[in-house]
């Protein structure tokens, strides 16, 4: 090898050796997928929560208890109607 080549060879910044195949990037990126965010459900008032561990909006409940605040002082349970079971009809 001459001088020339040589610091030509030096001079050139790393090259990949082998092709990264598409299956290969896609398991490297399969975690990077958008998530919903989570959500919860107050079990006092029945309301829905878009961050589960925050105080309910609604009524101020959090993990049993009420935190400190102005809530309403209404039971919340009592203005919700209850859930009805759909009929279930017999296959045939």
């Amino acid at each position: 090898m001459n001088a020339l080549s040589s610091r030509f060879l030096l001079d050139m910044p790393p090259l990949p050796k082998k092709k990264h195949t598409r299956a290969r990037k896609g398991n490297r990126n399969a975690h990077n997928a958008i998530k919903l965010p989570s959500s919860s459900v107050c079990p006092c008032s029945r309301q829905e929560r878009i961050q589960p561990h925050i105080a309910c909006p609604e009524c101020g409940n959090f993990n049993g208890r009420t935190m400190p605040g102005n809530w309403p002082q209404v039971n919340l349970l009592e203005q919700v109607e209850p859930i009805e079971a759909a009929p279930v009809e017999p296959e045939s």
